[in-house]
């Protein structure tokens, strides 16, 4: 009888992309692998080998860990099932349960159950979780893939040229400025590549339409995820914020740059299975408590020539 595990990713798109690499790397031990996510279930066609469920009801947490002989779970604070199943799982069954705590801070190490996944916040997620596979979990077989393939005839990277400019993210204050994307795409157009612009849903798209209307540039709609997702693996690169776009481009073996107001965060969350540059404001713009300039002024700090340089050196370009 095969062994049963369970992964409980946090919410977020991205979130989910790179802990599918967790859920593949238990189905290529030969583990029978639950993965609880309500949002990439749109995708299940790209992973058909991993099972994806929406999340489990609160009430259901003593079945839920008497069901599994493996948990790893997503800490976070905003889910009342995650609260309740770290509780009691670790009253109940303390070795079965595996909490990752997915923060870029160095207080990580003061977390009540860091030990159970060791992370470094100096490397990115995605390593994270390669050595937390081979070094907790005790896999035999380690691998960073994550198991996403396309379900139909798709030529990977057939537009070498097609750039995404994914222009926004969860978060406004995430969002790299509308002119300098704009000015970023005239300067790729002039190298010879085709920038495309990415929005989120209808509202993004009306205003970015709107404002991209005098300088020619493409902003194809998309009725679903998996559109998007069969675009993007037949495209060249991706720039864009820090969002779960940019993890999907990079498992689609994408180069991809990715603008982000803070460092660590950028180093974190960097995507990490293609080449990767993350572009945030320098080091040296103070940051001091209660001040914090480099924060608040970020969108400043990052100029599209440093963008433009960040590409080029994925490229393999020389001025």
């Amino acid at each position: 009888m095969k062994r049963k595990a369970a992964v409980i990713c946090n919410s977020g798109l991205g979130d989910a992309i790179i802990s599918l690499m967790i859920s593949n790397n238990f189905h290529q031990n030969e583990w029978e692998c639950d993965t609880y996510h309500d949002g990439i279930r749109v995708l299940q066609d790209w992973f058909c080998h991993l099972k994806v469920i929406g999340y489990p009801n609160p009430d259901k947490v003593q079945d839920f860990v008497a069901k599994y002989d493996v948990i790893v779970v997503f800490h976070s604070l905003s889910s009342e099932f995650v609260l309740e199943l770290i509780s009691y799982g670790k009253k109940k069954s303390p070795p079965k349960i595996k909490v990752i705590y997915p923060y870029p801070s160095k207080n990580l190490v003061n977390e009540p159950y860091y030990s159970d996944s060791l992370f470094d916040v100096n490397i990115p997620m995605g390593r994270n979780l390669e050595r937390f596979c081979k070094d907790i979990l005790k896999l035999e077989k380690v691998s960073k893939s994550n198991g996403l393939h396309p379900p139909k005839k798709l030529e990977n990277r057939k537009y070498s040229k097609r750039v995404i400019l994914h222009v926004k993210s969860s978060r406004e204050g995430k969002n790299w400025p509308r002119d300098k994307y704009v000015k970023l795409a005239l300067h790729l157009k002039k190298l010879g590549f085709d920038p495309i612009i990415v929005a989120g849903g209808p509202k993004d798209e009306g205003v970015w339409r709107e404002y991209i209307a005098p300088y020619n540039l493409e902003m194809p709609t998309f009725n679903s995820l998996d559109a998007l997702a069969s675009y993007i693996y037949e495209s060249g690169y991706m720039i864009g914020n820090d969002s779960g776009i940019g993890h999907l481009a990079s498992s689609f073996n994408l180069p991809t740059v990715i603008i982000s107001r803070r460092k660590s965060v950028a180093r974190f969350w960097m995507p990490f299975w293609a080449e990767s540059k993350t572009v945030s404001p320098y080091s040296l713009i103070p940051n001091i408590r209660g001040f914090r300039l480099r924060d608040k002024k970020w969108k400043s700090f990052i100029t599209v020539k440093r963008v433009l340089k960040a590409f080029k050196s994925i490229c393999k370009m020389t001025d």
